[in-house]
């Protein structure tokens, strides 16, 4: 699932906020998904508390720039092989590159 993070404060849902519905996935992390269909939509953290990452396939129109890294890559599937050269990070422990 790729994301996108934005600044909170230029974060807005203009239509449909009346059916997200958050679940706290960690002491430190929620989501937010839609209550009617069940799509993720959101993910939120202390880790980064000025921002709320929007999943991509949610945005309706281009983003600005390009992916920048691969983050949790030590937690894919091991069939997964991607013909980028961009940073694989690894998990939850510092997200570090591996």
């Amino acid at each position: 699932m790729t994301f996108v993070g934005v600044p909170a404060s230029q974060f807005t849902v203009e239509q449909g906020a009346e059916d997200l519905v958050r679940y706290d996935s960690s002491a430190a992390a929620w989501r937010k998904f839609c209550r009617r269909c069940g799509s993720t939509l959101t993910f939120e953290g202390k880790r980064w508390p000025d921002e709320v990452h929007v999943v991509l396939a949610n945005v309706d129109g281009p983003v600005d720039r390009a992916p920048q890294a691969h983050s949790y890559w030590d937690d894919r599937v091991d069939w997964v092989e991607l013909g980028d050269h961009l940073p694989r990070l690894g998990g939850p422990q510092g997200n570090q590159p591996i």
